[in-house]
């Protein structure tokens, strides 16, 4: 069984994201950057990913580039899960070093969708310098914009979207960000691979923003928090199980509902045997 879960903002925190300073008694550090603790989890959460990885592996889901997903030590040092997927799916890591296999397949789909720099010359005919602060392209495979969330021309940027989508391209805004984005570079497709690689039948996941539906639509079951993208676009729907907690308060419902679903499944088995 696999557990694949997205990182910020559904199992780990900033203190911006938390809503208020942390608890030293209730939570822990995971992130270390420029010498500052930048990022949380509770330790209530911690111990339910432990109980977690006793029954599945725990697979780290994000759109951070390699080098970012590597400043959260706790998960590295601590939690040492064999894989992860990073860069929206662009890398799988394997003991903490890139999969070949993967990059080799990753780097095959380059033909079907319009090259960086051409995507980057159609986005710059609509950028500003009013509401576009920077940007970058991250791992080689995709755009991140760094933008002033209120100037953003959003049906201008909405618009170009749907364009880029023709091209092999998405587009996402999640506060701060804008990602431009090949659409066969995703979270689902990189757990797939994992969970096929591991054969294994099963798979929970967990994420909130809509850069995870592939996730949690490829995942055998899926929640998702009660806050961020997903919950704004999705909730009462009926298209995503949601938690009731939101905030950090979520992470730990989303492990405790992941918890039941594998004692289930591993119950099952044994009555099977």
């Amino acid at each position: 069984m696999i557990f694949a879960s997205d990182l910020d903002r559904t199992l780990i925190y900033s203190q911006r994201a938390m809503g208020l300073p942390p608890d030293m008694a209730q939570h822990l550090p995971v992130e270390l950057y420029n010498g500052e603790y930048i990022s949380f989890m509770s330790k209530k959460s911690l111990l339910l990913l432990q109980e977690v990885q006793q029954l599945a592996a725990f697979v780290p889901v994000t759109t951070r580039t390699v080098e970012q997903y590597r400043r959260i030590f706790h998960i590295s040092a601590n939690i040492k899960p064999k894989y992860a997927i990073t860069s929206n799916g662009g890398n799988i890591l394997m003991d903490g070093e890139p999969d070949p296999v993967w990059a080799k397949k990753i780097r095959q789909l380059q033909d079907h969708y319009l090259n960086h720099d051409d995507l980057l010359r159609r986005f710059r005919e609509i950028a500003s310098p009013d509401w576009v602060l920077r940007e970058y392209l991250a791992d080689n495979l995709f755009y991140t914009v760094i933008i002033d969330r209120e100037k953003i021309p959003l049906e201008l940027v909405r618009s170009f979207g749907r364009e880029i989508a023709s091209l092999g391209w998405s587009l996402s805004i999640q506060g701060r960000k804008l990602y431009l984005i090949p659409a066969e570079i995703n979270k689902g497709s990189a757990m797939l691979y994992i969970k096929d690689m591991l054969s294994s039948a099963f798979a929970a996941a967990s994420g909130d923003s809509l850069l995870d539906e592939s996730l949690l639509k490829a995942a055998d079951y899926a929640l998702a928090p009660a806050h961020g993208e997903l919950y704004a676009a999705y909730a009462g729907s009926g298209a995503y199980n949601f938690t009731q907690e939101s905030g950090i308060a979520a992470s730990e419902e989303i492990l405790r509902s992941v918890l039941e679903v594998f004692r289930k499944k591993e119950s099952t088995r044994e009555y099977m045997v």
